[in-house]
């Protein structure tokens, strides 16, 4: 049985969203790789969290806590008054940590975890939109940053 019309449209506005909420935290994603290599994670994972979206604010809030979260999205909202940009947390774990944990939350991601990965790309779990993506970042995108 195929998606309805509304369910495919949902379904691509939350990609959008998972990719956008990426390419705008392009820098975060870079300098949390790199703190992990330099603090020795294995095959780093970025896990990009959006804090105001239902299912990464749930997420981070579990990690941090609801206090340090939530002050974190009215410091973003009080600097930010036109709500144009979002709060977002991100952090690397080790990929065999995250091939059992992301797909118990999200088990449409497993199949990523089953594949090689490419030496030379980050690859980057995007939460937002009321889902997750594992997208890969090329690390000659760094270049085109700096």
């Amino acid at each position: 049985m195929g998606q309805t019309p509304e369910e495919t449209a949902d379904q691509a506005a939350s990609l959008d969203a998972q990719q956008a909420l990426l390419e705008e935290s392009l820098e975060l994603v870079f300098d949390v790789y790199d703190a992990a290599i330099r603090e020795g994670v294995h095959e780093p994972v970025v896990i990009l969290l959006d804090c105001e979206d239902p299912i990464g604010g749930e997420i981070v809030r579990g990690w941090l806590g609801r206090d340090t979260v939530d002050a974190a999205i009215a410091d973003q909202r009080s600097a930010d008054p036109a709500g144009e940009l979002t709060t977002v947390f991100a952090h690397a774990f080790p990929l065999t940590e995250c091939a059992e944990q992301v797909p118990a939350v999200f088990p449409y991601l497993a199949p990523v975890f089953a594949a090689s990965l490419p030496a030379d790309v980050i690859l980057a779990i995007s939460v937002a939109g009321g889902g997750a993506s594992a997208l890969t970042v090329p690390l000659t995108a760094r270049q085109s940053r700096e």
